[in-house]
């Protein structure tokens, strides 16, 4: 179904119940999905035609939401941007789509000024929340535009295109449609048991494909509060005042709240699930979560190019022996999607490890203008995802680790996720990343980068000496680098190559 039918009926049903929260108040379903109907109304009033890219690249506010919901119901093609973006980076980002539209803030004003003579089919520019100079005023497009839905196009329309990469090398733009996009609402009301009732806090960026998990609360009819930029020392409080049923973190920030929270915190009286997702969560971290939040996680497993394809329900968790047969994994597939492990001969027994392998409706249409990139990501109709998986005798999905992440030192191949999972073993570890650097004698060496729970609580040869009695030969690591954090991307995942350029040479 084409996004702009959801949206007309989350209006008509609900209309007026609150569905969004923020600094300004509530806004019922009338009020908010008349908002994001007037934007629509006004890219067709500035002459924007259907099919059109439309730049997002905004701070987390409500009018994000509104914009990109109006672009996609209007038949544009939203084309969300991360705010945290270089200049040179926006161009090449805006040129690789054509992008015709800006949709901005004062917040962003160096980065973007001068932005339209460098990309030649950039037409306008939107301001939000602030005056930009030679940007039209969204308030005042929406006040003349009508609040009435226009016509919807095809499931099968582009709805957005989500970027990576930048002027280090040519930007991918994937290419989700209407129909990928309403799978996985569809799936993910279904599977994480959406209610009218829910309370979903939002403490997540808007603009990556993570906040489909927004889109999903709404169109489910629930309440979605936008909590802003996360703080952890905040986010209990905010749980708390807004009496949240729902909530989503990625596991660095699951691990800060942690230190925020007791087991009879308030903050939790309401709670009934806390997704997890972006990247694995550690051993560790999992049995402190237990201990402080109860089995009340949902570990989600997707990839731009395939959101929210796996979960693992937080009911699993109640008894301690199925929580103990799960804690590696991140669940089953969702309803109407499927999994398989490449280069695995499909009768072998559970436990075999192989590249993973997805099928299904929210699987993305390809790459923009990148026909032997989208050819490469497919293997017979499946998606290729780069990581290395197991799948267990109930069936649930275990990764293992990356492709890219297999660390070749001397004639071995060692996979970093068992290296870090055996550091973190050490007390006085609070995290750790392993990564392959080159070396003349070994090909690559192991080496680990460490942070400590408290600082001088160990040094990096007691690391290195703990890690010889845990770990065999290969695995264990050449050199351990205590660091105050670990770099990480928004989805939470560790950025290997800012650790190698940090050791210098």
């Amino acid at each position: 179904m084409h996004l702009g039918s959801h949206f007309r009926r989350a209006r008509a049903w609900h209309g007026p119940r609150i569905a969004v929260v923020d600094e300004a108040g509530p806004w019922t379903f009338e009020a908010f999905f008349g908002r994001v109907a007037r934007f629509g109304q006004a890219l067709t009033g500035l002459g924007v035609a259907r099919g059109e890219r439309v730049a997002l690249l905004l701070p987390d506010v409500r009018e994000y939401l509104e914009a990109e919901y109006g672009a996609m119901a209007a038949g544009f093609v939203r084309v969300p941007m991360d705010p945290k973006t270089g200049t040179a980076d926006i161009v090449a980002q805006l040129r690789h789509v054509g992008a015709s539209v800006l949709v901005t803030s004062p917040e962003m004003a160096q980065a973007v000024h001068g932005i339209t003579a460098q990309v030649e089919t950039l037409r306008h520019v939107i301001a939000v929340r602030g005056p930009l100079p030679g940007a039209h005023d969204y308030e005042d497009l929406l006040a003349r535009a009508s609040d009435s839905f226009v016509p919807v196009g095809m499931e099968s329309d582009l709805a957005s295109l989500n970027l990576s990469g930048g002027t280090t090398g040519q930007p991918k733009a994937i290419m989700l449609r209407h129909g990928n996009l309403s799978a996985v609402a569809q799936h993910t009301i279904s599977g994480f048991n959406i209610q009218p009732d829910s309370v979903f806090l939002n403490v997540r960026p808007l603009w990556p494909v993570a906040q489909v998990v927004t889109l999903s609360y709404l169109l489910g009819g629930a309440r979605v509060v936008l909590g802003g930029r996360f703080d952890a020392e905040r986010f209990p409080f905010q749980m708390a005042r807004f009496s949240a049923t729902r909530t989503s973190l990625v596991p660095t920030q699951l691990l800060r709240v942690l230190d925020h929270l007791s087991p009879d915190d308030v903050a939790l009286n309401a709670l009934e699930a806390l997704h997890v997702g972006g990247s694995r969560l550690p051993e560790t971290v999992f049995d402190r979560a237990i201990e402080l939040i109860g089995p009340r996680i949902g570990m989600l497993y997707g990839l731009t190019e395939a959101p929210i394809t796996c979960y693992l329900a937080p009911e699993r968790l109640n008894g301690r022996k199925d929580r103990m047969a799960v804690r590696e994994t991140v669940g089953k597939p969702l309803f109407g999607y499927d999994l398989k492990l490449a280069d695995v001969d499909p009768d072998a027994p559970p436990g075999e490890t192989g590249e993973v392998l997805i099928r299904g409706p929210h699987v993305m249409a390809g790459y923009w203008n990148d026909p032997d990139a989208t050819a490469a990501a497919f293997a017979d109709g499946w998606l290729r995802t780069g990581d290395i998986g197991q799948i267990t005798a109930r069936f649930d999905l275990a990764i293992t680790g990356r492709l890219k992440d297999v660390i070749r030192t001397g004639s071995m191949s060692v996979v970093s996720k068992e290296v870090e999972d055996a550091i973190a073993r050490h007390p006085a570890v609070r995290e750790a990343a392993v990564i392959g650097v080159p070396d003349m004698e070994w090909g690559e060496a192991v080496t680990a980068f460490v942070v400590l729970r408290e600082e001088g609580a160990a040094s990096a040869d007691d690391i290195l000496a703990f890690s010889r009695d845990v770990l065999t030969g290969p695995k264990r690591p050449k050199s351990v680098h205590l660091r105050r954090e670990l770099p990480r991307s928004h989805y939470g995942k560790v950025l290997r190559q800012e650790l190698i350029a940090s050791l210098g040479g």
